[in-house]
């Protein structure tokens, strides 16, 4: 990796990490991206009945909870925090999990 590519990605994480007040952010957590053009495709994100919590199934390695969830384009992002996962056992990277949608002033959203 280059250096002007490694400042660029160190970059985005830090501007993303201020975004947040840092006592909302667990240390040493992964940023799972996605994009929304992709939602019923690679994704599915679906609202709890009393939309305080959302359900995301998909495939990836490497997911654990407290992880962060980013989905992002069509001019706007949003930002999850994963609060429980459910493992399938085949394929055995497909998952779901129970999510807590970020908010910029208070970590987790007030509804």
């Amino acid at each position: 990796m280059s250096l002007h590519a490694l400042q660029v990605k160190l970059s985005k994480l830090t501007n993303r990490s201020r975004s947040y007040p840092y006592q909302c952010l667990a240390a040493g957590r992964k940023w799972h991206q996605y994009l929304w053009r992709d939602v019923n495709n690679q994704f599915v994100l679906e609202a709890s009945p009393d939309q305080s919590l959302y359900y995301m199934t998909t495939q990836r390695d490497g997911v654990k909870p407290g992880d962060y969830i980013e989905i992002s384009g069509l001019g706007s992002a949003s930002h999850y925090q994963i609060i429980q996962l459910e493992r399938y056992c085949d394929p055995p990277d497909m998952w779901m999990a129970t999510l807590r949608k970020l908010t910029l002033n208070f970590g987790y959203s007030q509804v």
